[in-house]
């Protein structure tokens, strides 16, 4: 027994120090497919960075990611975790045919944040029915894949409804009509690919189907039928945010854009002409970053106004999380323009967005039900009451973040 152990040491510290060896002469690779993310390469020393001790972190984060073989060794890891009878690593459930389905625990969340955001949310939706007439708002709450997709879980796997939570902004709401929960909806079609194996976002196929039943109930003309789109897979390599907790062996995503003509001829600008554009695709964006999902409208950020040719004299204000980014092109078909804010990304008072857009003629607030109750960035939500200011007083990069 005491020559096995023997044994086995004198085999650990020979993988080491070989692994150390081959890892120091082997080129080193700037990206890792399995994570999908960059990886550290080799820190610079100097001595300011050597008595901090921040070179020996970079360092030893640069070993261990240029480490010989370290995504077999990453992938050995969760085999194992697998092969123990573990149904989820990481708080992600391996789900049935690929799926990577996130758990998502309700006493997780903050009670009085979330308070907070409904309260917020349901004033916010109150002062804009009052403004513009309740016909003209609607809430979109999206349901997370967990839920949407439940036929996929394990077996005895936990699953969040979050009823209390929507039940409280329903009963808040002056016209709650005016607020759609797509749970029934995505689960209907949980057959299809409506969401991402390895990503936390719907596919475009479904951000078409939660277009088609917000048309349906919100008032707006039908949605066309999908034979009148024409689906471009642009990407068939995408590894997405589930992904990287678990990097286990899974078929990559494709992501695919459902095009028309009313999507041809616009026009978008981010951030008051930080960047400009004539399309709603960045696939040399997407590619260059590693994340596929910013092929739509190219990245997150806090404002964003696209201009269509629709011709229907009406203008969206849109609020909303990262969701909306593949569901944005269907609205070309109902509006002149649409204004997107994420209040992740700015904090600019709702009043004064209101007045700087004078022509909203209708309002539209598309949350994911997980992130809204995890959003701590919604005060700029609060008092909507237009609140009358100069161009000279105006500076929207005060209030970027």
């Amino acid at each position: 027994m005491k020559k096995i152990k023997i044994l086995s040491i004198i085999v650990f510290c020979v993988m080491l120090f070989g692994g150390a060896v081959i890892t120091a002469v082997l080129p080193k690779k700037a990206y890792s497919d399995l994570e999908n993310r960059n990886l550290e390469q080799k820190p610079q020393l100097t001595k300011e960075q050597f008595l901090q001790g921040k070179y020996q972190e970079k360092y030893e984060a640069y070993l261990s990611d240029q480490f010989f073989l370290r995504d077999r060794w990453v992938d050995l890891a969760v085999t194992l975790q697998k092969q123990m009878g573990k149904r989820d690593i990481n708080n992600v459930y391996l789900g049935k045919e690929g799926y990577l389905l996130e758990k998502d625990d309700e006493n997780e969340y903050d009670k009085e944040q979330v308070e907070e955001n409904v309260k917020t949310l349901s004033s916010f939706l109150n002062d804009m029915c009052e403004m513009f007439g309740e016909k003209q708002v609607s809430c979109l709450m999206i349901p997370s894949k967990t839920l949407a997709l439940s036929k996929y879980l394990p077996a005895y796997s936990q699953v969040s409804e979050h009823t209390e939570v929507l039940d409280a902004l329903r009963k808040s709401l002056s016209h709650p009509e005016r607020m759609i929960y797509l749970k029934d909806a995505m689960q209907s079609h949980q057959s299809e690919y409506i969401y991402y194996r390895t990503d936390h976002h719907w596919t475009t196929l479904g951000a078409y189907y939660a277009y088609k039943e917000w048309a349906e109930k919100s008032g707006q003309a039908a949605a066309k039928p999908i034979t009148e789109y024409t689906q471009e897979t642009v990407f068939d390599d995408f590894y997405g945010t589930t992904y990287n907790k678990v990097h286990v062996n899974v078929p990559k995503d494709q992501v695919t854009l459902f095009k028309n003509a009313s999507q041809e001829a616009v026009h978008v600008n981010m951030d008051d002409g930080d960047v400009e554009a004539d399309t709603l695709y960045f696939p040399k964006e997407a590619k260059e970053g590693f994340n596929r999902y910013n092929v739509f409208l190219s990245k997150n950020t806090f404002q964003i106004e696209i201009t269509t040719k629709a011709k229907t004299g009406k203008t969206l204000l849109l609020i909303k999380d990262s969701f909306a980014n593949c569901f944005v092109p269907f609205l070309t078909e109902n509006y002149d323009r649409i204004i997107l804010i994420d209040y992740r990304y700015g904090k600019l008072p709702i009043g004064q967005i209101l007045d700087k857009y004078e022509d909203i003629t209708d309002v539209l607030v598309m949350f994911n039900t997980e992130k809204f109750m995890q959003n701590t960035k919604l005060a700029g939500l609060a008092n909507a009451e237009k609140k009358k200011q100069t161009l000279e007083e105006f500076n929207p990069d005060d209030f970027l973040e």
